[in-house]
């Protein structure tokens, strides 16, 4: 049997989630402690930011997106012009979900959110019917925040202020983003750790296995 690279891009809904399993050594840590957080993560998923590298090194994409935003221009070349646009999309998501983990509700739905399912682009509105949706609690649906595009939040009550709020501070890079077309989309703010179990195969390592959507 042999295997080898293809040149094909993975395409959206091409398989259905990633296993991991990580070995940290030297470890120097309070084991209780630290397998309380585990069984909290386990529980509640972690707020699902986007990475540094989405920013690029030392957050120069960022910088680059301020510049062309500044300049109300875009690149020339689609790829830059996609990167970038994705580097402001990020940014704005990140501190809406930053200040929903400050105060509280990254991990619960309020009335006015947009839910979504796990492994869905789809969105609905929340009321207070679908605020006490069981499947908010076994991590299947989730409260989202906003990937900026053309037109207001679609969110309602506090959750479209605290968008708003996030996006007029941030007026030159939203009006960027509505000005190349982007149409507004959801990103789920919990990001679900599958199948999370950990152990210590000596005393100074811990291994973890779990599988990401």
């Amino acid at each position: 049997m042999r295997s080898s690279r293809h040149k094909r891009k993975l395409q959206r809904g091409a398989h259905a989630a990633n296993g991991f399993t990580l070995r940290l050594t030297q470890l120097d840590a309070d084991k209780g402690a630290l397998n309380q957080r585990l069984e909290t993560i386990a529980l509640q998923g972690i707020p699902n930011y986007f990475g540094t590298q989405r920013f690029g090194y030392q957050g120069g994409n960022l910088g680059e997106a301020r510049d062309y935003a500044a300049r109300k221009a875009l690149p020339e070349q689609r790829a830059v012009r996609s990167r970038l646009l994705s580097t402001a999309r990020s940014y704005l998501f990140n501190r809406v979900l930053a200040a929903r983990v400050v105060d509280g509700s990254w991990q619960k739905a309020q009335v006015g959110d947009l839910l979504a399912f796990t492994d869905s682009r789809s969105f609905f509105p929340a009321g207070v019917d679908e605020c006490s949706d069981p499947r908010l609690a076994i991590l299947d649906l989730h409260p989202t925040g906003p990937q900026w595009g053309e037109g207001p939040s679609p969110a309602g009550g506090a959750t479209a202020a605290l968008e708003n709020t996030v996006a007029d501070d941030e007026s030159v890079l939203r009006d960027w983003l509505v000005r190349a077309g982007m149409e507004h989309e959801r990103r789920i703010l919990r990001l679900p750790i599958g199948r999370l179990t950990w152990h210590y195969p000596e005393s100074d390592i811990l291994q973890l296995e779990f599988v990401l959507p």
